[in-house]
């Protein structure tokens, strides 16, 4: 296969992982369809991992809020914004949460 269909192909499957009809979990049960709209440290479509764990970072309730934002959607925590529920199991969407939680905030420059 030559470079440039591997990319067009690459690029076909990560957008179709973005269309979601509304009220419709999206296509992809892995971590994929999160980067569609998250990076680690910048704002893509959605806020970036590192902010988000360190918005929930003294709430003791953070994981089931996360679990519950995967796994049914959301909307107006971040902005405008409105995120799609996610076809993933509540087992991987505790796993997630929990990865999240982790992170350390980006280091002051």
């Amino acid at each position: 296969m030559t470079l440039m269909k591997s990319a067009v192909l690459s690029m076909f499957a990560a957008l179709s992982g973005m269309l979601v009809v509304p009220g419709h979990a999206a296509s992809s049960s892995h971590e994929d369809t999160c980067r569609a709209c998250h990076t680690m440290d910048t704002t893509k479509v959605g806020p970036p991992f590192r902010s988000i764990a360190e918005r929930y970072k003294n709430d003791p309730d953070a994981i089931a809020k996360l679990k519950k934002s995967m796994l049914e959607g959301s909307s107006g925590k971040w902005g405008a914004g409105t995120m799609p529920p996610n076809a993933i199991t509540p087992e991987e969407a505790d796993r997630f949460a929990h990865w999240v939680m982790q992170l350390k905030p980006v280091a002051a420059k």
